[in-house]
């Protein structure tokens, strides 16, 4: 049997230990301990020492993310930590100013006579801690299963949008009914947006751009930059309620391009349009012509006409477009993107993304392969005839006709496909190399040589014909120019094995004395599932020093890689 041991006068030893570190008789009740304990300093936190602008500082870090939905979490966490901390976030108004409004949490209440949407509600106690802060609005108003809500709560939420219209800086909206789509372009017709200088507006999925057009029913019309021929908007009248607008994105929206009066934008984006919504190439002129003294970005995705007219002599020169320095161009048919480079030109582009539209929607949509001749793809009139998904000719067009590439510091190429189809131009290149490679690795190898100033080289689902020309060199450069030095490259492949080869022959090459040098930074995705499988490759068989200064094995989402463009 244990028997506690006492202290000297019969006291609990917890109680003796107490008084001694209080300074207090051996024979104080417990009472009075208590009370003096509780008057001694609370030791603080290293945390807690810092000052409210420190604190201050790194909130306002924690912020800088562009996920609207970790900014959310970040602001709503950082206030719950502490009293100081609570106190502090309170205090901050650009915490609370991004705002995301969805309609999959809307529940009727008091026998369906009010619709609660949780996520609005958040949104008011936000407006109201930012204060006068410039706002940031997403609004996500898609179908859910409760849907017999999504009308009478889109209302409410318009409604409520109309008090803080003035303080919206950034305004998002995604939609995927035309009713919803009218009932938001019809609010946001006449209300004066005086800070508003980013607006993006999407309707539908990319799918959008391989049909004829969307079914209007009689009595929707689309107003605020979008609507049917008939009834059109005057957006003169609009221009002059958004002052600041400078940045504008739309797909898969029907606009009324004949009216469109923008003119003062530094980005413009235009997407997945159906075959009957999308611009004319006259019309695509006149709408970046009007922006031409200050368009830096510009982004046009299947919203190319697809039977665009050629130059009609040679007295109609390219529009220019001076400060543009930013090009993404996704089309359905490598002839849209042609026809593009020949009504336009930017003397100060840096970076281009060129993307098959087709080969990268339907990769996503058929993750187990497609077949030309499925139904499903025949009903779609984009792609007929363009069901060869060839990027040939445009390549041949950049390299012996354009000369767009000698001054790209950036390029991206999105599902680039290189069947053997050469023209007479390819025909007449003398190039040594010409008789040692197949001629698709030759064409890839030829662009290379045509980027006089590439630095950052991203492929995204390439063909094996690019990897073999990023490891190619020229023995003799007398006779065949040396394609420019790299310094970041990025590669995004779901066949693990089609990079591993790319590495080992990188590595072979980068032994000789004139092959390629080594990389700044160098980037591999592929799919989740197969990601541990290339980190393995990478850490067993190859030396990842030997090929690039910095590397990085990530899991492919189907995006371009962020690091190399």
């Amino acid at each position: 049997m244990q028997t506690a041991v006492l202290a000297p006068n019969n006291t609990p030893p917890a109680a003796a230990q107490y008084t001694e570190v209080l300074g207090l008789p051996n024979n104080t009740p417990f009472n009075v301990i208590n009370r003096a304990s509780k008057l001694q300093p609370v030791r603080k936190s290293p945390i807690n020492t810092l000052p409210d602008e420190i604190i201050l500082h790194i909130f306002k870090l924690g912020v800088s993310c562009r996920d609207s939905q970790k900014h959310i979490d970040f602001a709503v966490s950082a206030s719950q930590v502490c009293r100081t901390w609570r106190d502090v976030a309170f205090s901050c108004s650009s915490l609370w100013a991004d705002i995301t409004i969805t309609t999959d949490n809307m529940y009727n209440i008091d026998g369906g006579r009010a619709i609660v949407n949780t996520s609005l509600l958040r949104a008011k106690e936000f407006a109201s801690r930012s204060r006068v802060f410039p706002l940031s609005v997403r609004l996500k108003l898609l179908v859910t299963p409760n849907f017999v809500y999504l009308q009478t709560g889109t209302v409410i939420i318009m409604d409520w949008l109309r008090l803080v219209f003035p303080r919206i800086k950034y305004l998002s909206i995604h939609c995927d009914t035309l009713l919803i789509a009218r009932l938001v372009t019809n609010r946001l017709q006449k209300v004066p947006m005086e800070n508003l200088e980013t607006y993006k507006m999407k309707f539908g999925t990319e799918v959008l751009s391989f049909y004829h057009s969307i079914i209007l029913p009689p009595h929707v019309r689309f107003l605020f930059l979008a609507g049917q021929n008939e009834e059109q908007t005057q957006t003169a009248e609009n221009l002059d309620l958004l002052p600041k607008l400078t940045r504008v994105s739309l797909s898969g929206f029907p606009v009324s391009w004949s009216r469109w009066s923008l003119t003062r934008l530094t980005s413009l984006s235009i997407k997945f349009m159906t075959l009957h919504d999308r611009p004319s190439m006259d019309v695509l002129k006149y709408i970046l012509a009007s922006n031409g003294e200050t368009l830096e970005m510009l982004e046009i995705q299947g919203a190319i006409q697809r039977f665009g007219r050629l130059p009609c002599n040679a007295d109609e020169l390219p529009t220019n477009l001076p400060r543009l320095t930013d090009l993404t161009l996704g089309y359905l048919s490598q002839w849209e993107a042609i026809i593009f480079f020949l009504h336009f030109e930017a003397p100060a582009l840096k970076h281009l993304k060129l993307c098959d539209v087709s080969r990268s929607i339907l990769t996503q949509h058929f993750k187990d392969g497609f077949d030309s001749n499925s139904l499903i793809i025949q009903n779609m009139p984009a792609l007929q005839p363009f069901n060869e998904f060839s990027s040939t000719i445009l390549l041949e067009h950049l390299v012996y006709v354009c000369s767009l590439l000698e001054q790209v510091e950036t390029l991206a190429l999105e599902n680039f496909s290189l069947p053997p189809l050469v023209s007479d131009l390819f025909r007449q290149d003398d190039d040594p190399l010409k008789k040692l490679h197949e001629a698709p690795v030759f064409l890839a190898y030829r662009m290379l040589q045509k980027s006089l100033r590439l630095q950052r080289l991203a492929l995204i689902d390439p063909e094996q014909c690019f990897l073999d020309a990023l490891n190619m060199y020229s023995d003799d450069p007398e006779t065949s120019s040396p394609a420019p030095v790299l310094t970041h490259l990025c590669l995004a492949s779901s066949d693990c094995e089609r990079l591993k080869l790319f590495l080992e022959r990188r590595a072979e090459n980068l032994a000789k004395e004139n092959g390629p040098r080594i990389l700044d930074y160098l980037e591999l995705a592929t799919a989740k599932k197969d990601l541990h499988v290339l980190e393995d490759i990478v850490s067993q068989h190859i030396d990842m020093s030997c090929i690039a200064k910095s590397s990085l094995a990530v899991g492919w989402h189907g995006s371009c890689p962020s690091k190399c463009t």
